[in-house]
């Protein structure tokens, strides 16, 4: 009994070996194909056809073979990220109108592959927004059947022509963990805008911050790289304004202390701000908003430094001020 369940061990250590290996192979087919363009912003006119290429390169020393699938992807909760359906179907929508080879596609190495691509979206197609993902896999799609594969595709934003709206604000605008205070910069910020239209946006702008007295004291560019807000949906944007590297040093409290008085000068605030945000969106940036928040910099480190220096020097100044006075007085009576 006991040699009958060592073999089944050595055969079941041997599987799992042998599946890591070939993951391992699998996911290196999927780091050694590039694909252009990785997305695809398009406009789509009901009953014209929409023609591109997708290109692949190989850039292994081996021929890679590829099959495509299509599917429908959302957002991923308030990220940003794609969230793929695969169990959508493939009958309707966007997935349904995109006509690209099947495969298998066989690039070989060095080489590249250009895939032709056409999108017919029919005359009763509903205008505004309509999102797709084309993948290519090393495995091709197979119902009902569960195979380990790595993909690689390129995500289709397509605008259909017609009745669009174009709608966001901002629902939330705040420090990070809504702080009121801080001890120095960098003071990271959350930004959560609603798409209540039916196109996908990418609303840009700027967070100007400004002391007590009203003058600007620094600026954050919003969403630089063009993240897009899907139709009916909240995304979560991160910002942070900041001047210097913050030093990171673990060690006993005193030297704890004095680095992070370090970092309190490099990075040095005093009082209260107010952070705006403003932001455009749309055709020709017709679509605007904004918020603010207020939040105050203390830096109590350097208060408590300085503070310690001001009253020894206080207290020497009174000090000498006495011993003078008294030398003045005992020169006096000795007259």
């Amino acid at each position: 009994m006991g040699i009958l369940i060592k073999r089944f061990a050595s055969k079941l250590v041997l599987v799992i070996v042998l599946a890591f290996a070939f993951s391992l192979c699998l996911s290196s087919y999927a780091e050694a194909i590039t694909l252009i363009p990785p997305s695809l912003e398009i406009g789509l006119k009901p009953g014209k056809v929409y023609s591109s290429e997708i290109k692949l390169y190989n850039e292994t020393a081996s021929p890679v073979e590829l099959y495509t699938e299509k599917t429908a992807f959302t957002a991923q909760g308030e990220t940003g990220k794609p969230d793929f359906d695969f169990d959508a179907d493939t009958e309707i929508g966007l997935v349904s109108w995109i006509d690209i080879e099947a495969g298998p596609i066989v690039v070989q190495p060095g080489q590249r592959y250009y895939v032709p691509l056409a999108i017919n979206a029919p005359l009763d197609a509903d205008p505004g927004g309509h999102y797709a993902t084309i993948f290519f896999s090393t495995n091709p799609p197979e119902e009902g059947q569960v195979k380990i594969s790595s993909k690689v595709g390129t995500l289709v934003f397509a605008n259909v022509d017609g009745e669009v709206t174009e709608q966001v604000k901002i629902v939330e605008f705040d420090t990070s963990g809504g702080k009121g205070s801080f001890n120095r910069l960098p003071v990271e910020f959350f930004t959560r805008i609603q798409n209540s239209g039916n196109v996908h946006l990418k609303p840009t702008g700027s967070i100007v911050i400004t002391n007590i007295l009203g003058k600007e004291s620094g600026s954050v560019d919003f969403n630089s790289t063009k993240g897009a807000i899907l139709p009916d949906t909240t995304r979560r944007f991160d910002s942070m304004w900041e001047k210097s590297v913050v030093v990171e040093k673990s060690g006993n409290i005193w030297s704890n202390f004095w680095n992070e008085y370090s970092n309190e000068k490099n990075n040095f605030g005093f009082g209260q701000y107010k952070a705006e945000i403003s932001i455009t969106a749309g055709t020709n940036d017709s679509v605007t908003d904004n918020s603010s928040v207020a939040f105050w910099i203390i830096p109590w480190r350097m208060i408590v430094v300085w503070g310690l220096v001001v009253v020894i020097a206080v207290i020497l100044v009174v000090a000498l001020l006495k011993r003078y006075n008294a030398w003045i007085i005992k020169k006096s009576s000795n007259k």
